[in-house]
């Protein structure tokens, strides 16, 4: 076994484990505003279910049809060749890139907050500095930027007044400071707008603003026409200086040509004196600098050249400023279902009802294409940001903890209020409380455990007898690891319950008659439920399938929360991990394991009721070697280290393909995980390489050697990628190694940086 179990001994007594984290007036860990919102390019909001929100957006004016190249909301099909964050440490800075070919600009945003209360370090202002550099001088450069301010509930206020020559927008909510939003002083004229739009709709943003441009666009030229008169289309473009009495909506408006600089300032002091633009200039140079020195320190890549460790440095801020807020209602189909029998996946005939409102902290897989919460990348995603700011993984890991209901359920896509739902097709938009999703989040609670420092720990003392570490890093709060064990114990006891496959009732002979699972939520050709989507199962779906991949998956898991309550000291709980783990680990051989194709497979039922092997090598193949359950010198792990390098099969220059390259459906119909290239799986296949390289056994040699070389393989495809379109991508090519669908694909995707550093927790 790859893991040395260690059992507590002689804990007769609870003893929380408590983790405090750096924190602000407020009790949180990271100040109240940020970038939260990336599924627009540039957005800052406060961690405040209906609050107040912002964004920047702009359009070319070198004629009035440039409006056409509105930019708000990230989208992949616009004309931008490529936007990123080039640093973002998740707190107080980010910096960010947008190449926009269709307007002739490169545009860089940079953001810090800055300031505090009297009684606290918690900054809380913030400036926002954007930049225009013209990409070809020889063609025209035209451009009119905005910023807006929207309140999402009627509680809030916003107006705009004159000040010292000045436009400023004043803000009041009752659960934030009164706050004042200005452009930088400089000779450009600032117009604004002021438009009442319902409070739930506010995100939209864009809608409202241009379809009022449109109308004064129409109106100005008529009336100019009449009168002989000409306006350029930046003054056609122009907002109106008009603010309704009741407005939500409030906008300013600077337009430029050439290259341009614009500074924004929030100030939640209003009392306080003023960032200004050489300063805000210092503080973007400082916190630049202190992000790549943090970036060198937490990830060493000494053997790498300065162009790939700048991608990777780039990597690691794409996913931290991909974090976004949510906060609102989601749809959920509680019906119950008879799940002694099949009950196919038609997610047509959903019945859903609105769920009360909830909030959610969450990385995303994809600010164009998946601007939300998603359970199964979630983990992933956990793993690299740990290496990052292990307080911000455990932040995060706390929120989607929150998201664990009475019954353990969490729904596997997050999809909270209307603003989340508009990226999402209706057909995906329902969730269901018999559904799961791979554990994968459990990763994090482990890559965190991983980066504490021996230095950090320390003795907690309880009761008559009985130490635990526990880490402490500030009195001002702290994060209970006792509250959180409680919803991970439901959670993976629902797990168990209501993922459970049959054994017994086709006389599956098991050393137990427990340890078997199916996944629900099935259709004919997908199993979305288990992340693999369309990779090939039993071609007739059956009550009496198992399902290879969550039996792995729950071994992991079981070992997880063997880890969790150990740290806790409780020493039932982890006797109970430990029994299910070994019952785990036996029932892949018993009940997975096919002698005739050497290898391990899904099982199902056929039409004389027997049980029987329904394998497909690929990925679902290898997860009793991805979770590392099999014994360094067991012979199905020869078998399986066969197949992984046989470039016949799974084997390719680009790193592990989904499906083998014989299997019949392999690169058929959608071809989701038919054969292409995954970074996460590959993750997970090189982190089993290099532990089983570092154990004695028959396959040491050989795993260090395919650790080496997948290693390779796996780097080079993202960052050569990277590097010539701009973006990591949802997966790759095995023939090319071109990278296809989603991009950019800054959650998962990144987990070459961890790769490239060898962090494996």
């Amino acid at each position: 076994m790859v893991h040395a179990w260690v059992l507590v001994v002689g804990l007769n007594v609870w003893v929380s484990t408590v983790v405090a984290l750096a924190t602000g007036a407020n009790g949180d860990a990271f100040p109240l505003w940020g970038t939260y919102r990336p599924q627009v390019y540039l957005g800052m909001r406060p961690r405040i279910a209906n609050s107040m929100l912002s964004g920047l957006a702009y359009y070319g004016t070198r004629s009035v049809s440039d409006v056409k190249h509105w930019r708000h909301t990230t989208q992949d099909d616009d004309g931008v060749r490529y936007y990123r964050w080039t640093h973002h440490d998740g707190k107080c800075f980010g910096s960010q890139e947008i190449i926009d070919d269709a307007l002739n600009y490169k545009i860089e945003t940079s953001f810090v907050h800055w300031g505090g209360s009297p009684s606290s370090d918690h900054p809380r202002n913030w400036a926002i500095r954007v930049q225009g550099t013209v990409l070809d001088d020889d063609v025209a450069a035209a451009i009119s930027l905005m910023y807006y301010v929207g309140q999402e509930t009627a509680d809030a206020e916003l107006s705009i007044e004159q000040e010292d020559g000045q436009v400023v927008v004043r803000g009041r909510h009752p659960a934030l400071e009164p706050f004042t939003l200005r452009f930088g002083k400089d000779h450009q004229e600032t117009h604004y707008s002021g438009m009442h739009v319902p409070v739930d709709q506010v995100w939209r943003a864009k809608e409202p603003i241009l379809g009022m441009l449109t109308n004064r666009v129409q109106t100005l030229s008529s009336q100019r026409s009449q009168q002989g008169e000409t306006l350029t289309p930046a003054q056609l473009l122009q907002l109106p200086d008009i603010s309704d009495p009741d407005s939500t909506l409030l906008t300013l408006q600077r337009s430029f040509t050439g290259n341009f600089t614009l500074d924004i300032f929030f100030n939640s002091e209003p009392n306080e004196s003023h960032l200004e633009s050489e300063q805000l200039t210092e503080l973007i140079r400082s916190r630049r600098e202190a992000y790549e020195n943090q970036f060198r320190e937490k990830f060493p890549l000494d053997e790498f050249s300065e162009e790939d460790k700048k991608a990777a440095r780039e990597l690691t801020a794409q996913i931290v400023g991909g974090v976004g807020y949510y906060a609102g209602s989601s749809l959920v189909d509680r019906r119950r279902i008879n799940d002694a029998q099949l009950v196919l996946h038609e997610p047509q005939k959903a019945q859903p009802t609105r769920e009360p409102p909830s909030e959610l902290l969450t990385a995303t897989p994809s600010r164009s294409f998946f601007p939300r919460g998603f359970y199964w990348d979630e983990g992933f995603h956990l793993m690299h940001i740990a290496t990052w700011d292990a307080d911000l993984a455990l932040q995060l890991f706390s929120s989607w903890t929150s998201q664990i209901d009475q019954d353990g359920w969490v729904a596997r896509e997050q999809i909270l209020g209307a603003e989340a739902r508009s990226r999402v097709p209706e057909e995906f938009q329902v969730q269901f409380p018999q559904f799961a999703n791979p554990p994968t989040l459990i990763m994090g609670l482990e890559a965190y455990f991983a980066e504490q420092q021996p230095d950090s720990l320390q003795s907690g003392v309880s009761g008559v007898a009985g130490q635990v570490p526990f880490i402490q890093a500030n009195e001002s709060s702290q994060i209970d690891l006792a509250s959180l064990y409680e919803p991970w114990r439901r959670h993976y006891e629902w797990f168990r319950r209501t993922q459970q496959g049959q054994i017994q009732q086709w006389d599956r002979a098991a050393t137990s008659k427990r340890e078997g699972y199916r996944w629900r939520g099935r259709s004919l050709k997908h199993v979305l439920t288990s992340g693999l989507d369309d990779y090939p199962r039993a071609e007739k779906p059956h009550v009496g399938e198992l399902h290879l991949d969550l039996l792995a998956w729950m071994g992991g898991f079981a070992r997880a929360m063997h880890d969790f309550a150990q740290r806790l000291g409780l020493e039932e709980d982890v006797h109970t991990y430990k029994r299910h783990y070994d019952a785990i680990c036996a029932n892949i051989y018993d009940l997975h394991w096919s002698e005739e194709q050497q290898m391990f497979c899904d099982a199902s039922v056929d039409d004389d009721d027997e049980s029987y092997f329904e394998c497909h090598p690929g990925y679902v193949t290898l997860f009793p070697f991805l979770m590392e359950l099999l014994q360094p010198d067991a012979v199905a792990l020869g078998k399986t280290l066969d197949m992984l390098q046989d470039p016949d099969q799974l084997w390719s220059p680009y790193g592990l393909r989904s499906l083998s390259h014989k299997h019949p459906l392999y690169g058929t119909d959608e071809d989701y995980w038919r054969g292409a290239v995954w970074i996460p799986l590959n993750y997970l296949a090189l982190r089993a390489l290099r532990r089983y390289a570092q154990q004695a056994g028959p396959y040491q040699n050989r795993a260090e050697e395919l650790y080496m070389a997948l290693r390779r393989n796996v780097v080079r495809v993202v960052l050569d990628e990277y590097k010539r379109t701009g973006y990591t991508w949802e997966q790759y090519d095995p023939v090319t190694g071109v990278g296809r669908r989603n991009r950019p694909f800054s959650g998962w995707t990144s987990m070459v940086v961890p790769i490239m550093a060898e962090r494996f927790p």
